[in-house]
């Protein structure tokens, strides 16, 4: 990994526990809040100023302007929310553009996992602990809503709060 450790251990301190909150809150209600994704950026900010050359610092808003402009492009076709391209695109303002491929496996396993986990949770009598969250919900029949309110969704923050709290402490013990 290309990312430093020292760096990917004060990203982690303040990330994990926000993707945590992410993954119950989207689970719960299928929505990651503006606060959830201004901590994520103020702890960027915060971190990267006091970690990074301001040039590597300033290339990270690139990462992010590009994988913001896809999700746009997503949310116009109704396949993601609009939380879901917020979180996404802060989210890549934490990786390193030398980890970008290690990244993309992370999140696909991320999102393989916590797909899986959904579905079984729904699948099995797991999803009772828990019977009035919004995941659990039949599709609503919102045109304007996510699969245009036609079939079950996944809640995307869940996967995505997975990769980057995975990408941030594989950094902190395995980072340069």
């Amino acid at each position: 990994m290309q990312i430093d450790a020292t760096q990917a251990l004060l990203f982690a301190l303040p990330v994990v526990p926000i993707c945590i909150l992410t993954f119950y809150v989207d689970m719960r209600a299928k929505r990651i809040t503006n606060v959830t994704v201004w901590a994520l950026f103020a702890s960027f900010v915060a971190i990267g100023l006091l970690t990074m050359p301001l040039n590597d610092f300033l290339w990270r808003f690139a990462q992010y302007g590009v994988v913001f402009a896809y999700g746009l492009l997503m949310w116009f076709m109704r396949q993601v929310g609009a939380g879901d391209v917020k979180f996404a695109a802060v989210l890549a303002l934490f990786v390193h553009p030398g980890d970008i491929r290690l990244m993309l496996f992370v999140g696909v396993a991320a999102m393989i996992a916590a797909t899986v986990t959904v579905l079984i949770a729904k699948a099995t009598p797991l999803h009772r602990m828990a019977p009035h969250w919004a995941t659990w919900a039949a599709p609503d029949g919102n045109a304007d809503s996510v699969g245009k309110g036609q079939r079950f969704t996944i809640p995307m923050g869940t996967g995505f709060a997975l990769m980057l709290a995975t990408y941030v402490v594989m950094g902190a013990f395995i980072g340069q």
